[in-house]
This record gives C-alpha cells, structure tokens and sequence, in this order.
C-alpha cells in the first residue's frame, strides 16, 4: 500500500511547462491534462521563437535557447506523466476510497490462505498491495458465510414482525379447500366443528413384534402396511400388517452395535432409516428384505443373525458421526434427511444421493442444549426442532434460515416431541412439565393446553388420523410405566384413558392405517397395535 500511495502522490505533483522569456511565450499556457492542445501550443511557441531570434540581442538567444531545451524537456516529462496517468487512472477508480483498498488487501489475504499463487500474485502485481498480515484466517470468507445466513437488511426485526413473516411461506398462506372439506384435518376456523360430541371407546391390543429388549420406537411406511420396529439390543424387526397369509416375522438389520433410537421410512420408497447410539445412521432397502422371505422364529435368532451378518453389511448405506444420533426427518421431496446428535445443539442435512453434510454456520441461531426432535410440514417448506433448552425453533426449509424462535414454551422445561398437522397450521409440542400444547403458526398463540401440568419425565404426542383427537404418552414422575390419553383437539378434555396395554414405559407411538388406531413401542419388549373403536353416545 505504501508504494502505492507514494506514486499516486507523485503522479499528482508533476510540474507544467515553464513560462518563455519572451512576450509570445507568456501568452501560450500549457495544458498537462490536454495532450493534443499541449502539442499545438509547443509548436506555436517553437515558430515564434524562431522568428524573434533575429531581433533579439545574443543573450536573449541563448536564453531562448536554453528556454527551448526545457520545453523539449517538458514534453518527454508529459508523456511519461501521461503514461503513468493513464496507468493509475483505472486504479483511482477502483480505489476510490481507503475502504476498498482494505478489501482488497483481505482479498490478498483470502487468496494466500486458499493457497492460490497464481491468481495471488497477479492481483498484487496489479493493483501493487500487500495482503493484510492483521486478518485472521479466512476472514472474507468467514464474513461471507456470516451475511448469506443473515437478513438481507440491516434493520433490527420486531418479533411480532418476524411471527407475521411466518404468513409468506406457502404452506401458510393459502387457503386450502380440501382442509375446510376435510373434517378429519384439525380447523380451528370451521364453525362446524365448535358443537362437542360424546363418545364411548372400546380398546383392543394386539401384539405384532417381540423384542428380547426394550422396544425403543417403531415406524411405518407410507402405505402403512409394513410395520418395523427396534430395540436396545439393535436389532429391527419387520412384519406386513393385516397379512391375508400367514404372519411373517423379518429380521431387517442387527449390524448396529448398540441401542437404535428412531427409525423412520422414506416417503414414497419402501427405505428405512435407523438411528442409533453407535453413532451411525443405515439406510436400508426393505423390499430386498421382503423378497428374502426369511421367517424369523425367536429360537433360530443367533443362528440367522451370524448367516446374514456378512451379507448385510455389503448392502446398507451408513452415515458415519461421532456422537449418537437421537432424532430424524426425512424431506417430503425424499432427497434429504434432517437429523440430530446426543450432546449437539446443530441441525444437520444430509443429501442422500451424495451424503454430504450441510450446516448452518450462523452459531447465534442454535439452541443452547441437545435438540430432541425435529418434524417438518407436509411440504417440506418448514421445519421445527425442540430442545432441552425448552425453545422451540422453526426453520426455513428450502435454505435452512432460522424463521422464529418460541422460547420457553413449555416454563423452561425439555421439550420432547413436535409435530406439524396436516394443514401445517398448527404444531403440537409436548415438554416435561407435564403439558401438551396446540400452537397455531400463523401467530404463535397457544389454542390449547392438556395435561396436569406435572412435571413428568417423558411426555410425547401426535395428531391422531383424525385430528380433531391426539394421542398423549406420558409418565410420571412416581409411575413405573406411561399414561396413554386421548385428547379432543377442539374442546381440551379428556375423552379416554386407555389403561393396561403395557406393562412398562411406552417409549413410541405412531398413527396405524386405520381410524383411530396406533402402534407403540414399549420397555416391555412388545411392538403393539391398539385398536382404538370410537362410538357416537346418544347419551348427553
């Protein structure tokens, strides 16, 4: 910069053509700036001196003389002036203020730290800086980074302005006919709905899987007629529901080494998802599985795991971290997976054809705490994530900007699970201070709270197929195994509390095919389908 600065200021003071001795020569005046007037100028000057040395004394000659060699002199000073002019004026405009030259001596300095030579050298040849030694490494990138995840404007958001941006995503501003056509879609603008109705229930459960250990979660695909389940002790079992044939049990996986905490299914392929604490998430075709048609008998397990175990491991996609993955969500579009570590306050996307790993660099935008569920709308533009932190968070989908924050939405207490319903209007979130809430996301007010508002030590929910009920799992603190409630969405009451369908905690439940119907997963071992028959009472 200093090299720079020094020619810059001597281009700048560059002398003008001397005056003449004579009367003719004080008239001409020579314009450094103007080339083709300079010369015109010197050669009028050169024909009158010509022409007064016959009338002038020897010393007035020799002094014109003398005169003449400075404008000759003059002239070639020009033209290097003018060279150097028009060398530096490209540069003035780039360097129109000391900032830009700031810039560009940490683009020197991106350029060094990316190790590209060439184009490092040949910028500072040009523009005759050197790179700024105080910059931290990468800082123009870092800054880069920094303002692509932020606001595009500078201006300090309301939060009441950021909740009313939530009504721009597509998901949130349509009028959607079939949702008003649709009582099975929760609406809370359907005055139809505001007359209460009175039902009986009748409750039968009906073993599908057996676990020798505790069943952690269950899953099923999208057509809902395969129904898998895992356990603590990683193995994943699978079977078809409502089978006209005989039963068939299937052993889909046993390569994980430890506890598989979340499966979940692709949303149009027969694909399966299995996390785990080993660190590793699988990717695993099942309909390879099917057509193997190996039944599973309880007394043949070690014998079977041990003969498909070299098989297996040829055939399943793993993603590989270093600390146990706990939740995840598969985008609608069936080309990206979101999910979350134990001990990690990040969200990361995983592109499943390649299975590079994306994450939001803007750390402001974090939760403070382990992320213990993520869900995401029907199309994929929105998505939440809930924490231990108690905030819950909502996240553009399409590039993973931060949207809203809700925080302490259950009193500062860990929040376990959230989902979004059908309309995408609504999230249902459930936390360990014993409630579950009914938020609306067009404005984040709270419809409905359920619960005792005790705190508990899990607590999970989910609109049932029907949304105008949900189904509640929670237990307490003094209770050895889980309360199951269902829940009318509209009113807030308890309309049934099913008792006695497992003898442990029930860790998972997932909406069945049918009706009201669900699956669970139970510390009991057992993977159940509860069959929910809902009655209309003519009894007020």
């Amino acid at each position: 910069m200093k090299g720079f600065l020094a020619k810059n200021f001597l281009s700048s003071n560059n002398t003008d053509n001397k005056d003449g001795s004579d009367e003719n020569e004080d008239k001409s005046e020579i314009d450094k700036n103007d080339n083709e007037e300079n010369n015109e100028n010197n050669k009028s000057n050169e024909i009158n001196e010509e022409n007064n040395n016959d009338k002038c004394d020897p010393s007035m000659n020799e002094q014109n003389y003398t005169t003449n060699d400075k404008i000759e002199n003059d002239d070639i000073n020009n033209d290097n002036n003018e060279v150097e002019n028009n060398e530096y004026k490209k540069k003035d405009n780039v360097f129109s203020s000391i900032d830009k030259m700031t810039f560009y001596e940490c683009v020197l300095k991106q350029l060094a730290d990316d190790n590209l030579v060439d184009s490092y050298n040949t910028l500072k040849r040009e523009i005759n800086l050197e790179e700024n030694a105080n910059s931290e490494n990468n800082f123009l990138f870092n800054l880069y980074q920094k303002r692509l995840y932020n606001n595009s404007s500078n201006v300090v958001e309301t939060e009441e302005t950021n909740i009313n941006k939530l009504t721009e995503y597509n998901s949130l501003n349509k009028k959607k006919t079939h949702i008003y056509n649709n009582n099975l879609i929760l609406n809370y603008e359907n005055n139809s709905n505001n007359i209460r109705q009175t039902y009986s229930y009748e409750i039968n459960s009906r073993i599908e899987l057996i676990h020798k250990n505790k069943c952690i979660c269950c899953a099923n695909n999208s057509s809902r007629n395969i129904l898998c389940s895992a356990s603590s002790d990683s193995t994943i079992k699978m079977i078809k529901i409502n089978d006209l044939k005989k039963k068939k049990i299937f052993l889909i996986d046993n390569k994980h080494t430890k506890k598989i905490n979340s499966l979940k299914f692709h949303p149009i392929k027969n694909i399966l998802f299995s996390a785990s604490d080993d660190c590793k998430i699988h990717i695993i075709d099942i309909n390879k599985a099917l057509k193997k048609k190996k039944k599973l008998y309880y007394n043949q397990y070690k014998h079977m795991k041990d003969k498909n175990k070299k098989n297996d491991e040829e055939k399943n996609i793993i993603i590989q971290d270093k600390n146990p993955f706990i939740s995840m969500y598969v985008h609608p579009c069936g080309d990206f997976l979101y999910a979350c570590n134990k001990n990690e306050n990040i969200i990361k996307l995983y592109d499943l054809q390649t299975l590079n790993c994306f994450m939001t660099t803007n750390k402001s935008t974090y939760h403070s705490s382990t992320i213990n569920q993520i869900s995401g709308t029907s199309d994929g533009h929105i998505y939440g994530s809930v924490s231990v932190d108690g905030n819950i968070k909502i996240w553009d989908g399409l590039n993973s900007n931060l949207i809203h924050t809700q925080y302490n939405a259950h009193n500062g207490y860990s929040i376990q699970s959230i989902e979004f319903n059908k309309s995408n209007f609504y999230i249902l979130t459930s936390g360990l201070d014993g409630q579950t809430k009914i938020m609306d996301m067009r404005n984040f007010k709270t419809l409905y709270t359920f619960g005792n508002g005790l705190s508990c030590i899990s607590n999970k929910s989910i609109f049932m197929n029907n949304e105008g009920f949900i189904a509640n799992i929670v237990q307490a603190n003094d209770i050895f195994d889980s309360q199951f409630y269902i829940y009318n969405s509209y009113f807030g009451n308890i309309e049934h509390n099913i008792q006695n369908v497992h003898n442990d905690k029930i860790n998972d439940i997932i909406n069945a095919r049918d009706g009201l119907d669900v699956h669970t997963a139970s510390y009991d071992g057992f993977c159940k389908t509860i069959k929910i028959n809902q009655m209309y009472s003519h009894d007020n």
